[in-house]
């Protein structure tokens, strides 16, 4: 006689095998993250990506699971804790993470206003006006909100909307990560539109987005803002198209389990059903991890406009290896000695920046660069100079091969052979009557040497390398304070694009120059 199974033996049974499952999805996810976190550190790249805010939330998901394992699985709490595990919300933002490029963090809060003073009339913490965005990506270009929401529960929540809102638990942003129902992280605002609670969960994120976004710029543009609902497929239902098209509305672009663009959870994490995004289940992990990391030289121009501060370093000897520390010495001459010794400025940045890309210069950057070199410059540094521009008896009439090679000869580091030399050094006139207005009030904070070298890469639009970081942020600081007074016209004005080396370089200089405190 067959043996009956109560109600409550088959719940626990099940119970113990969901527990069971999550179990395994997350250690999955950790292994991968944790794998993501060793190919970052192997290639020195660990400071390029924020993980450890988002790989600490999975870790402590995962203690929940296990105190979950040792607990009665039939019991109501039990049950309910797994039907609100916040894993595959977390599962699907690392899985969206994978199709991105130019990765920057995880659950990152942006502010579209100062948060209100404290006030002896409100209790607590004050609310901050903030919005979450789950993945920063394309070197701080993109932010991408993730939602797990169903369809049932959005037409549930459009149903019941202002009160679904209210009952929710959202996340302030001076708080802990709480996972909402609708499979979103949430970042609270202080004072709502009134109509905010006539809209679904979704369009008040969308719109909060729009508002931080507006507030920020990356480049002198806005962040765009992309949305990811993987269990909600478009053109089925009038109500969720009519969603969709509001989120849309704000600027947003979304992408739902039905674009073969956004990722789909058919199966759990790490099985060999699962479906990522772009069909990555197929791609190894280093071709993914590959694709994340921001390639600094991707938007490059064809050619490059070479600034004075950048000429310095390619012939500075402390840029070849070839110099032992002296007691005269500078102590920033000393740090980037040490510097050197563990980044190695032309093999890890500058000859891959160029790369094969033709190369210019402003006459006045030459010159300034002349007018150093001649003044506190060594020897090898004066062959190089020469060699740089092609010119002098060492330079002038030869191949781009024979420069490079005898360049080869001056250096500790072999020369690429795609770099293209010499640099040409052209008389640039600036037609200031080609670029915005705002271009006069930049002009007018500038150095001669500067204007000439910064607009005139702005003007041919071509990608100036720098390591000024000074005036690059000062460009960037006087055309964004004008487009947010609304003074330039003709919409959103795109400055000059400047990449700028991590370290400079000087000349070592000669030790009776540097005891007359002559410095560049």
């Amino acid at each position: 006689m067959p043996v009956e199974t109560s109600n409550d033996e088959v719940q626990s049974s099940s119970s113990a095998a969901r527990v069971d499952d999550l179990l395994a999805r997350c250690h999955n996810l950790l292994n991968e993250l944790e794998q993501f976190q060793t190919y970052l550190v192997e290639r020195k790249k660990e400071h390029t990506v924020e993980l450890r805010h988002f790989r600490n939330s999975v870790l402590s998901e995962l203690k929940s699971l296990e105190r979950l394992s040792e607990a009665d699985p039939a019991a109501d709490r039990t049950i309910h804790t797994l039907r609100s595990s916040n894993l595959p919300f977390y599962s699907a933002v690392w899985t969206a993470a994978k199709s991105c490029t130019g990765l920057v963090t995880f659950t990152k809060r942006f502010y579209w206003d100062r948060p209100p003073p404290r006030s002896s009339n409100r209790a607590g913490k004050p609310k901050k006006r903030c919005a979450l965005v789950d993945i920063v990506a394309q070197d701080g270009e993109e932010w991408v909100k993730v939602s797990t929401i169903t369809e049932n529960r959005l037409l549930f929540e459009k149903a019941k909307a202002g009160w679904e809102g209210a009952d929710s638990s959202s996340e302030s942003c001076d708080g802990g990560d709480t996972v909402n129902p609708n499979g979103t992280l949430h970042a609270e605002e202080e004072d709502s539109d009134e109509d905010d609670d006539d809209r679904v969960e979704l369009l008040k994120m969308a719109d909060d987005l729009r508002k931080a976004s507006q507030a920020v710029r990356i480049r002198y543009k806005h962040p765009r803002v992309r949305f990811v609902l993987p269990k909600i497929s478009e053109g089925s239902t009038f109500e969720i198209d009519k969603i969709l098209a509001d989120i849309r509305a704000t600027g947003a672009t979304v992408q739902c389990g039905d674009d073969p663009r956004a990722l789909q959870q058919s199966s759990p994490l790490g099985t060999s059903k699962d479906v990522n995004i772009n069909g990555l289940e197929d791609t190894p992990l280093e071709a993914i991890f590959s694709s994340l990391l921001i390639d600094p030289f991707s938007n490059f121009t064809p050619t490059l406009n070479i600034d004075c501060t950048i000429l310095l370093a390619l012939v500075s000897d402390l840029s070849h290896g070839l110099i032992t520390p002296e007691p005269w010495f500078h102590p920033a001459i000393r740090r980037q000695i040490d510097l050197e010794a563990k980044e190695q400025l032309l093999r890890t940045s500058l000859w891959p920046a160029m790369g094969a890309r033709a190369l210019v210069c402003t006459f006045k950057a030459a010159r300034r660069m002349r007018e150093i070199v001649g003044l506190i410059g060594t020897e090898p540094e004066r062959i190089r100079m020469e060699l740089l521009l092609g010119e002098g008896p060492r330079g002038e009439g030869k191949t781009a091969e024979e420069l490079r090679d005898a360049f080869d000869l001056t250096s500790s580091y072999p020369v690429p052979k795609e770099w293209r030399l010499p640099i040409k050094v052209v008389h640039a006139e600036v037609d200031m009557s080609s670029l915005p207005r705002v271009a006069e009030k930049v002009a007018a904070q500038l150095t001669e040497i500067n204007k000439s070298v910064f607009l005139f890469g702005w003007l041919n639009r071509w990608t100036t390398i720098s390591s000024n970081r000074t005036v690059a942020k000062l460009i960037e600081s006087v055309i964004e304070g004008e487009q947010k007074m609304g003074r330039e016209e003709g919409g959103e004005v795109v400055g000059p694009q400047v990449w700028l080396c991590p370290t400079a370089r000087s000349l070592v200089g000669k030790e009776k120059g540097r005891k007359d405190g002559r410095e560049k």
